[in-house]
């Protein structure tokens, strides 16, 4: 799949380029048969939620022990836009899956950049990464989606963020109240909704955050991190499964390889 000059001047205007229904339902069909045995994992991968221990919040590195993820990280799909995007190869930096589930379970994310992790604690030069969001279930208003605020990435990495810790140890830096709301007047908020199977190319310094999922069904999102060649991480705290250390340039494979699996 290549994009073309209007898709890659949308996504450096906006900061994100979304593509509903990118794969097929026979491909979003492996992927959810795939996510329960994913979720019920007992390693240190999987993060609960503090108020609901059942319920997972996130599930780091799927593609690493995971035949469908691993299949649909690799598809030319996503592969060859990333690389138009960023004008060079890339590698895998982070995989996670937000199940985001129902009845409240799945909680809310504070506004944040994503490169604020990436840069303070594994020692990310530059944003030059791209946050892709492959919508697993149908994400719709009642289900409490990604929130985004278009253009954000204009103001550039934020300084003004603050260590937020959950009781698992993992950290999330979020912006303060005052520059979230300079931003939201100035630019908006704009959700991401779609069905499953559709996939969204995200800046990593576009802020984005998301409310209680209230509503009786699931919302699961992965979210696969790649990142310039060029710009790899310099430091190795944090587990495999967080920070990926195999800079390797990817190779797509047949874009068939995850329907094959059906």
């Amino acid at each position: 799949m290549q994009l073309s000059a209007n898709q890659i001047a949308q996504y450096e205007e906006e900061g994100f380029l979304f593509c509903p229904g990118l794969l097929d339902s026979q491909e979003v069909a492996v992927l959810q048969e795939e996510l329960p045995s994913i979720l019920a994992r007992p390693g240190d991968e999987i993060i609960r939620e503090k108020e609901d221990s059942t319920a997972a919040r996130l599930a780091f590195g799927a593609h690493l022990y995971s035949e469908p993820f691993r299949r649909l990280s690799l598809l030319p799909r996503i592969i060859q836009p990333l690389q138009q995007l960023l004008g060079e190869d890339v590698y895998l930096h982070q995989s996670r899956m937000n199940p985001k589930e129902g009845f409240g379970s799945g909680e809310s994310w504070e506004w944040h950049q994503d490169y604020s992790a990436w840069r303070v604690v594994d020692g990310m030069p530059e944003p030059r990464c791209v946050m892709v969001a492959v919508f697993i279930d149908d994400c719709t208003a009642a289900k409490s989606p990604l929130l985004v605020i278009p253009r954000s990435h204009r103001d550039g990495f934020l300084d003004s963020i603050q260590l937020h810790n959950d009781a698992d140890g993992y950290s999330l830096y979020h912006i303060d109240r005052q520059t979230f709301e300079r931003l939201a007047d100035q630019y908006g908020i704009e959700p991401l909704i779609g069905p499953a199977g559709s996939v969204c190319f995200c800046h990593s310094i576009v802020v984005h955050g998301s409310a209680n999922n209230v509503s009786p069904w699931r919302r699961a999102i992965m979210y696969l991190i790649y990142n310039a060649i060029s710009n790899a991480c310099t430091n190795a705290d944090r587990p495999w499964f967080q920070n990926h250390r195999d800079f390797t340039p990817l190779v797509a494979i047949d874009d068939e390889s995850l329907r094959q699996l059906s």
